[in-house]
């Protein structure tokens, strides 16, 4: 059958910008004129739209089209840009949109509407590099496939390096089954032979994704021919949010929704395997193992769950068949603990069939020894590492230096796994501790089982050790040079005959101290430096610069900061108090954006520095001392990924971690010792200060201080009868961090219950008659992490909207009533005894995970400074109640306030200062 286009592009699109960007990216491809866009709309593009509306819109006159687009504009406000371009792209007469809220059958509309030859199926957002349609039409016509795959620009996920690796090592004879390790699940990256497609039954409109991985997975296993095309011109962009929120995860991970994800997806792909379609069978098991995996996770964490259970038997069903066993061997998305276990239920003798790659996972000589901190103290080496434990072991570890052994005492258990109920392996931590009198030769960890040691090989570095596997970095120390020593091992690939050389770095050199061997070493640092591209330049400049600048330094450098964009923080108060209270032999200076309005009032009491400014990153690995209420990169690692070029002059930096606010829930997640290594935790409350000893922060008393945040000193009265909303954010609302750190908003922030729910709220026209009726003004302070959506609310002249110009101080002062979700701000209202009251409509989907932290130890209903409300009519009622009594903070709630705040004295800054010069 001849085709009118040569391509067409199916782009499933939630709203009008991840369509418009696609829409874009194509109308600027040199064969745009003969590709076909078919936009479908699923759970609605900006949700502006009904199809008779769009019907409408094509048959009327430019006057009146102009007419209804002023309608649209005024019925829809902040989306009027958006329905502009997309009024655009109806125009096209090469678009064609599909409504897939009101179409009953999205699959058979959408293969009446194609006319390409090839067909594609992407989601709103991707794009594709200029050459790409240019190369999918010459490898189609020339090799005669019926699918072809390219790579993909986006970020590097394990399954996109995986999808990469196997364009780049495919064979022009090679199959699915000769290459074996390749996932379906990157949909924008496959074309089809139109003719040839096996289309699913159904397309639906909640689940489009599963119905096109399920398609995409069909047709690949069964094909008559895929090709791959590998080179650097032809490439699908996908931006990196979606993979930070892949819809698939999100549903499998929810048990609620975890059925809808086995039975309209995973029970489809078993059901395919066994109607014996399937073609390339060993690639067909590979892709099952690894939904098969996810599963297993997601029964693991909730061992309870009933139905969840009931998928165990599938999962075992599934291994108990599977022909090819080394699959789980060379899966990259199993762990090793789990292959160990998987192996001996279900394939005890598979050594004999592959013993080379048996024995990786087998040997306990193999098992990853993870240096998560190597601490110079004055008496000795402080070592902190961790091991994986496979269930079947039973052993001790231990430090060896010369012919001395350094027993390591378990501490911690810093994690458990497992496959489906059976846990398989715990990672336990431990320490040693060496005087410098007992190092000799060289330093190994060694494992001791039933009587044998053995030294371990698999030894990987951290980012608190001052080594890494990249660069030959070295330690002088009480006249000895410690670096590390690797050994070149073979470890076999999934083609037996290929065998990839690594270095493994499993013990450390000690060497006398000798000019010359020092000279030699840094030269042959700096040689690996320079190998390393533009930052391994830059690294070598700036390390010699800092080399220069610490011969002459004078005083000790302490580095202040908030966020960078905005000081008003428990970092701006120390800051001043540092300033204004001088401390002797100390060169205080304030990491903040120069184009602040904070940083033309800091500038004039003392030195101001530019966030990732070369000054900054000079001046970060010269400090003595941080001091922040955030503890993101700008504070922890201005490198960024090029830190190990840095970790000898970074890996020991002292932190103390000030915060945002008040710690009531679980954040051990991203502040624990092995992820942030504080040197000072700042804490207010009794409370608070037990919560990091009963979480798994796995710090030592000495490094969690009771002294109440600094920006509690300056905190004041002056009420303007003001009602302010002060929400927190949510991390599923962002797209991942910009290059300073700043957190970026996703695309879908404008239909999640969150916008929706501030946006009634802050317009409910019985709230804002109340607010007028007692005398109040209805304010909204957006968290700086949404600011850049204040735009999308609809803005009543009756509110306040505060924005980064705010001061946080002000608005406490001229507050009277706050509403907050979970914000920890309520208890610097608390500090004031004013009353609060929370809105936590989504108090089951903000505790499960999605978020950074998880309940902890404060109950709002229990400990809470006010009411908890659910809904958006009860916390309407519950405004208008304190409005209508003047903002009298009840009884029991001021009691509460009183009962929790350790201090309330206005000297937090100088309780934080004298911890720190008793722990320097």
């Amino acid at each position: 059958m001849t085709r009118e286009d040569d391509f067409s592009v199916v782009v499933f699109a939630k709203n009008t910008s991840g369509l418009y960007r696609t829409y874009r990216n194509i109308k600027q491809n040199p064969l745009a004129d003969t590709i076909q866009i078919l936009a479908v709309r699923v759970e609605g593009i900006a949700d502006q739209f009904s199809q008779s509306d769009l019907k409408e819109l094509q048959l009327l006159g430019e006057k009146e089209k102009t007419l209804q687009a002023q309608a649209m504009d005024e019925k829809f406000g902040p989306f009027q840009m958006k329905d502009k371009r997309f009024r655009e792209m109806l125009k096209d007469p090469k678009l064609i949109y599909i409504d897939g809220s009101e179409c009953q059958d999205i699959a058979s509309e959408l293969y009446s509407q194609i006319t390409g030859t090839y067909i594609t199926f992407v989601r709103g957002g991707n794009g594709f590099s200029k050459e790409a349609f240019r190369e999918l039409q010459r490898c189609f016509q020339e090799e005669g496939s019926d699918v072809a795959v390219i790579k993909i620009d986006g970020k590097d996920s394990l399954p996109v390096k995986e999808h990469n690796n196997y364009c780049d090592s495919f064979g022009k004879d090679a199959t699915l089954d000769d290459h074996a390790c390749l996932l379906h699940q990157m949909y924008p990256a496959y074309t089809f032979v139109t003719e040839k497609l096996k289309w699913t039954k159904e397309i639906r409109k909640d689940t489009w994704y599963l119905d096109i991985m399920e398609m995409v997975y069909r047709n690949a296993v069964s094909c008559g021919k895929i090709s791959v095309i590998s080179g650097e011109n032809a490439r699908v962009q996908i931006p990196a949010e979606h993979f930070i929120r892949d819809e698939w995860e999100n549903l499998i991970q929810d048990t609620k929704q975890t059925g809808m994800f086995y039975e309209r997806f995973l029970k489809r792909l078993e059901e395919y395997r066994k109607q014996g379609k399937i073609r390339f069978v060993k690639n067909g098991d590979y892709v099952l193992l690894y939904y098969y995996t996810k599963l297993a996770e997601v029964i693991f964490r909730n061992p309870e769950h009933v139905e969840l259970i009931s998928y165990e038997r599938n999962i075992d069903e599934f291994l108990k068949h599977l022909e090819f066993p080394e699959l789980i061997i060379f899966s990259h998305h199993i762990g090793r603990e789990n292959k160990l276990y998987l192996l001996h239920k279900y394939f005890p003798d598979i050594n004999k069939r592959y013993p080379r790659q048996t024995e990786a996972v087998m040997n306990s000589e193999q098992d990853e020894l993870n240096v998560r901190i190597f601490q110079l103290t004055d008496e000795g080496i402080h070592c902190e590492f961790s091991v994986v434990e496979p269930w079947i072991r039973n052993r001790e570890f231990c430090m060896i230096t010369g012919e001395r052994r350094y027993k390591a005492v378990w501490r911690y258990t810093l994690d458990r796994f497992g496959w489906c109920r059976k846990e398989t392996a715990t990672e336990k931590l431990y320490l040693v501790d060496i005087p410098y009198g007992g190092i000799h030769d060289s330093v190994c960890w060694a494992e001791k089982e039933q009587g044998h040691i053995r030294k371990m090989y698999n030894v990987s570095y951290g980012k608190y050790t001052p080594f890494a596997k990249e660069v030959p970095l070295f330690l002088h120390v009480r006249g000895m040079l410690l670096l590390p020593a690797g050994k070149k091992r073979s470890i076999s690939s999934l083609e037996e005959q290929n065998e990839d050389q690594i270095q493994e770095q499993y013990e450390i050199c000690v060497k006398p101290y000798r000019i010359g061997r020092t000279l030699i070493l840094g030269w042959k640092r700096d040689r690996a430096l320079l190998l390393q591209g533009l930052p391994g330049k830059k690294a070598f400049f700036v390390r010699w610069l800092c080399a220069w600048k610490r011969a002459r330094k004078k005083k000790q450098i302490w580095l202040f900061s908030d966020r960078v964009n905005r000081g008003d923080d428990n970092g701006e108060v120390m800051f001043r108090y540092v300033c204004e209270n001088p401390v002797s032999g100390v060169k205080p200076y304030f990491v903040i954006s120069k184009n602040t309005p904070e940083s033309r009032e800091l500038v004039k009491l003392g030195k101001i520095v530019e966030p990732f400014s070369w000054n900054h990153k000079i001046l970060f690995l010269l400090n003595d001392l941080s001091l922040s209420s955030q503890a993101n990169k700008t504070v922890v690692n201005p490198f960024g990924s090029f830190e190990y070029l840095y970790r000898d002059l970074m890996y020991n930096k002292k932190l103390v971690f000030l915060q945002h606010g008040v710690t009531k829930d679980n954040q051990s997640q991203w502040l624990n010792k092995y992820n942030r290594n504080l040197f000072g935790f700042v804490v207010n409350t009794k409370q608070e200060y037990d919560s990091i000893f009963n979480y798994d922060y796995y710090y030592p008393a000495k490094n969690v201080w009771l002294t109440g945040m600094p920006r509690f000193d300056r905190l004041v009265h002056a009420e303007r009868k003001y009602v302010t909303i002060m929400p927190t954010w949510r991390k599923s609302l962002s797209s991942g961090t910009d290059d300073r750190g700043v957190w970026k908003l996703g695309e879908e922030f404008v239909h999640s219950e969150y916008f929706c729910f501030y946006n009634d709220l802050l317009n409910s026209e019985k709230l804002l008659k109340a607010s007028e009726k007692y005398g109040y003004t209805i304010c909204f302070m957006p968290h700086p992490n949404t600011v850049d959506g204040l735009h999308l609310f609809r803005r009543d002249p009756r509110v306040k909207f505060l924005d980064s110009s705010s001061s946080y101080r002000e608005i406490f002062a001229q507050t009277d009533l706050m509403v907050t979700d979970y914000s920890s701000v309520a208890f610097d209202f608390a500090y004031l005894r004013k009353p609060i009251v929370y809105a936590q409509f989504d108090r089951e989907s903000f505790f499960s995970g999605s978020h950074s932290y998880t309940e902890g130890y404060f109950d709002y209903e229990r400990d809470g400074f006010g009411e908890v409300e659910d809904t958006l009519e009860g916390t309407v009622e519950r405004i208008i109640e304190y409005m209508a009594s003047d903002c009298q903070i009840k009884e029991k709630y001021l009691k509460r306030m009183d009962d929790t705040f350790a201090f309330n004295d206005r000297n937090c800054c100088r309780r934080v200062y004298k911890k720190i010069m008793e722990n320097m």
